[in-house]
């Protein structure tokens, strides 16, 4: 990219336009949001403090007189759409832009009960709640924005190449996710971890979201892996399982069971179909070879400027939503067998109108390595 900035101000101003769209239809005054990801999003900005407001005909960001130069700077695409204001107390300065007469405005989704307090107070007697306004336009990803996706993922995959050959029997779960962090730390091109590495072995794979701790990793033992990398601020996700040496015939059979799962997912990821509706098929394939009891998570969930993108998951107990063209998902099927072992494959899936497109490159086949 030719320009210093990731968006072009076209497409940042195509944002404005779909948030105020979406103000419209949940028939709210404005929306207010605090939370980084939101901000970021709308304006570009990633510094802080900042509280932005969103109204049909004011678009302010305010923060403190600090960080005003950073603001100038990275919200320059949005110059003479965007006006910043300084000031110690930005509730304060956003109360006042409000006429007295009672509005009802929306503000982030993920706020705390605690900071939704505050708001109320301060912006009294306004009605305000939480709304899915700016989180709503996030679901879909530009061009742009699957591009930097893609490049988180090449990113992250080249990470965990780069780690294999070093693991070793012997070796504890903590040692291999140190292994990884180095590797992200030491590379320009990573702004962070999206989330500390998952490293199970063997019987502790059971445990989907397992912290990894000093258990020895024994040769010829499953190792589950989930990685991923914040890249120009687009987080990638990606699970794999290894075995240090041969696998036996159990562990090659559940690894196909669940690789099948995500190949069915694969094929029925497709515009129309819900989110419900998606992890049905994969979830069919596990209950039909008799291990369904033991899938025990939704099949993904929705990846970008954050891992877990604030919309529906795939999931039997998620709000049912129909998939669009520019959501980008995580499909991760798994198979967890207590006291034995686990398997889970991740990939990161883009929807278009035609087909999805897998940003995941390496092999579903498990991993082999010889130690």
């Amino acid at each position: 990219m030719n320009s210093p900035f990731l968006f072009s101000p076209e497409e940042m101003r195509q944002r404005l336009s779909q948030v105020r769209t979406h103000l419209a239809a949940l028939a709210l005054d404005a929306v207010i949001a605090t939370d980084p990801a939101n901000v970021r999003y709308l304006t570009g900005f990633k510094g802080e403090p900042r509280a932005l407001i969103v109204t049909p005909h004011d678009f302010r960001l305010v923060t403190a007189f600090r960080t005003l130069p950073w603001a100038e700077e990275q919200t320059r695409p949005l110059a003479g759409v965007l006006e910043l204001e300084t000031h110690p107390q930005p509730a304060e300065a956003i109360s006042r832009r409000l006429p007295s007469a009672p509005l009802t405005l929306g503000i982030d989704q993920s706020i705390s009960a605690r900071n939704l307090a505050y708001w109320r107070e301060k912006l009294s007697p306004h009605a305000i709640d939480p709304q899915p306004v700016i989180e709503h336009v996030r679901r879909l990803k530009s061009p742009t924005e699957v591009a930097l996706m893609a490049q988180s993922q090449r990113i992250n995959e080249a990470i965990l190449t780069a780690v294999l050959p070093q693991i070793r029997p012997d070796m504890t779960e903590r040692g291999v996710q140190g292994l990884l962090l180095a590797e992200m730390a030491h590379r320009e091109d990573v702004d962070a971890f999206s989330f500390n590495p998952i490293v199970a072995a063997g019987a502790n794979c059971w445990e989907i979201h397992h912290l990894p701790d000093h258990s020895v990793i024994g040769k010829n033992q499953i190792l589950l892996i989930d990685l991923g990398v914040i890249h120009q601020g687009y987080a990638s996700d990606m699970t794999r399982t290894i075995c240090l040496g041969r696998a036996t015939q159990h562990m090659r059979d559940i690894h196909h069971l669940v690789s099948t799962a995500l190949e069915a997912a694969l094929g029925a990821a497709t515009v129309g179909r819900t989110n419900r509706e998606l992890d049905q098929v994969a979830r069919k394939v596990i209950t039909d070879a008799g291990h369904g009891e033991v899938f025990s998570h939704g099949l993904g969930h929705h990846i970008g400027l954050e891992t877990h993108d604030p919309a529906p998951p795939l999931s039997q107990g998620a709000p049912e939503i129909p998939l669009e063209a520019g959501m980008t998902l995580t499909l991760e099927p798994g198979v967890y067998l207590q006291n034995q072992f686990g398997v889970r494959t991740e990939d990161v899936v883009v929807l278009t109108e035609d087909r999805p497109i897998n940003l995941t490159r390496p092999s579903h086949g498990l991993l082999e390595v010889m130690v």
